[in-house]
């Protein structure tokens, strides 16, 4: 059993140091780190000079240091009072800047750096003069800055931050406050070493779950900022003054717009630490898609204008990362959540569901895509399909009155104008035939209906690419390629008809190779183990056509692991998908 009490140290300023040695109840506390860790604790007691290195062993040394000190001399006391007074004062809040680092840096360089953070932690606080034309903005760029050239010193700012918020005396009054702020900054952008992880989130638990502290919401700001951290890797760019101001003045989330497929915007309070994948899971919330694996279909697109290639952002990343680059730079962008993957069938029960999946759907249907005509011409049964879908098009824009004849051309796919068999004054015929059913119906009806019509087509729910098809030695052909639940497709550009594809379970890998001239082109190898095959083709867009392919790979063997009653996460992919 050690003799350590540190229940009494208060991270908000409300506590006292229990000055006379105790039995612990709480393991990893700061004083526990401090006594093997600090610079003054190793080179006044030699702490780890003792045989078992227990902190009982530790402390007996330390008592008898301090009583062979005091021999000797007139009115000797017990001094094991004055040595406990020592010892916390190492990790509790101090009114003057170090005079060196708590933890111990052979680099004269770093220990430097060190004390100049601490001078900036105690100017935010505002427990010591800024500099001329110095704000609080540069204070935590000075740390983080810091801490991102030299992780070596990441332990000593988190150190120097809770000596700073423990048993706060300071005169101003928001010292303590402005110090867990600062607190709540710096935990979303580092990790700590593992020897003071355990130390670091027990500092912050303590002060998080204890609501007689002043400061306890902000603490837990800190633990779940910390664990994101831990989990994300942390913030990769510094932060923009708006958002360093905002926080300072205790605004933790800003008001982001996301765009939805239609033109539909959601506002979402967006912290310091929210990812893309928690974006993603709340608006798939909204949609009422609740199922873990089913989210995995949507992703959240930054679309930077004058650039005509995007990808899905990583789900792991910051979105203030994202946004406070592009912002820097001045680039207009939007974020945009979409569906990128179509494994799921539809549910078509959400109101939003339905706008985000036909503003999707129905730009390919009407440039022609979903639309397979052998030896260009419309197959019987897609006419009634399609005479149906162009009058429910129409109730869809909210139109009241009949289709006219100027109107039809544009609620019809591209491609069935310039078909022979049926001319353009038959296909008004069909469409207005079509319309008396339509007019009871709402939009959001009429757009589900068409949804449900569309969705027993073989090419819906496929991501299409222009690409050339490179076989064996013959010229590149251009071709769509058409990724679905059903795998690889390459059609033909005028027909739609499938010349090859490849299911998911014969890709084998991806590769992405760049010619000497620029050129971009994707290698996929499929077949099985006794035969395989690359073929190559060219494209723009070969990354996003490989991450794709991975994300269909992925879903489809975390849906038959599920299906066979394994835990998704027991999967793994075994074959090599270009990232």
């Amino acid at each position: 059993m050690s003799f350590l009490k540190q229940e009494n140290f208060d991270g908000d300023g409300r506590g006292e140091i229990n000055q006379s040695p105790q039995p612990a109840n709480d393991a990893k506390s700061l004083l526990q780190f401090a006594l093997f860790n600090f610079r003054e604790s190793l080179e006044k007691y030699e702490m780890l000079r003792t045989r078992d290195g227990s902190i009982r062993g530790s402390i007996k040394l330390i008592e008898s240091l301090k009583t062979k000190k005091g021999k000797g001399k007139k009115g000797n006391k017990d001094t094991s009072d004055w040595t406990w007074k020592e010892l916390a004062d190492m990790v509790k809040y101090t009114k003057s800047p170090l005079l060196a680092s708590l933890l111990k840096f052979e680099a004269p360089e770093l220990n430097k750096l060190a004390l100049e953070c601490f001078v900036a932690i105690m100017r935010y606080m505002g427990d010591y003069p800024m500099a001329k034309n110095q704000s609080e903005v540069d204070c935590v760029y000075t740390i983080l800055v810091t801490c991102h050239k030299y992780p070596q010193l990441r332990d000593e700012v988190y150190c120097q931050l809770m000596k700073q918020t423990t048993n706060n005396k300071s005169p101003k009054p928001d010292s303590c406050q402005r110090g867990w702020r600062l607190f709540s900054i710096v935990v979303a952008y580092f990790e700590c070493s593992d020897a003071l992880k355990p130390y670091l989130f027990k500092y912050l638990e303590t002060a998080a779950y204890d609501k007689r502290r002043a400061y306890h919401g902000t603490a837990m700001v800190c633990l779940q900022n910390l664990r994101k951290t831990f989990k994300y890797g942390g913030r990769k760019n510094v932060p923009s003054i708006e958002e360093i101001s905002a926080i300072s003045a205790g605004r933790n989330s800003k008001r982001q717009i996301y765009r939805l497929p239609g033109g539909t915007e959601r506002v979402i309070n967006t912290r310091s630490t929210t990812v893309v994948q928690d974006i993603i899971e709340e608006i798939c919330t909204i949609l009422n898609v609740r199922n873990q694996l089913e989210m995995e279909e949507f992703s959240l697109y930054c679309i930077v204008e004058g650039d005509p290639y995007t990808m899905p952002l990583n789900r792991e990343e910051y979105i203030l990362d994202v946004t406070t680059e592009l912002l820097k730079n001045g680039q207009v962008f939007y974020l945009i959540f979409c569906r990128s993957v179509w494994y799921y069938p539809l549910r078509l029960d959400n109101h939003l569901y339905i706008e985000v999946i036909f503003n999707q759907v129905a730009p390919d249907y009407l440039e022609g895509l979903l639309l397979v005509m052998p030896h260009e011409r419309v197959k019987e049964q897609n006419v009634a399909d399609i005479s149906k879908v162009a009058a429910l098009l129409h109730r869809a824009a909210d139109m009241e009155h009949t289709p006219a004849k100027e109107e039809v051309k544009y609620l019809l796919p591209k491609p069935i104008l310039g078909v022979r068999d049926i001319r353009p004054a038959q296909w008004v015929e069909y469409v207005q035939q079509n319309w008396p059913q339509m007019t009871a119906l709402t939009t959001t009806e009429a757009k589900a209906q068409c949804l449900d019509i569309l969705q027993k087509w073989p090419l819906f729910g496929s991501c299409f690419f222009i690409v050339k098809w490179i076989r064996g030695d013959a010229l590149p052909v251009d071709h769509i390629l058409a990724l679905n639940k059903e795998g690889v497709h390459f059609l033909e550009v005028i027909t739609h008809e499938t010349t090859w594809k490849y299911p998911f379970s014969e890709v084998i890998s991806t590769r992405k190779v760049r010619a000497e001239d620029g050129t971009l082109f994707l290698d996929m190898k499929c077949g099985n183990l006794m035969v395989q095959k690359i073929t190559r083709i060219q494209t723009d867009q070969a990354h996003e056509v490989s991450r794709l392919i991975r994300q269909y790979i992925n879903i489809e063997q975390k849906h038959r692991g599920i299906s066979n009653g394994d835990a998704p996460h027991d999967l793994t992919l075994s074959r090599h998908i270009d990232k």
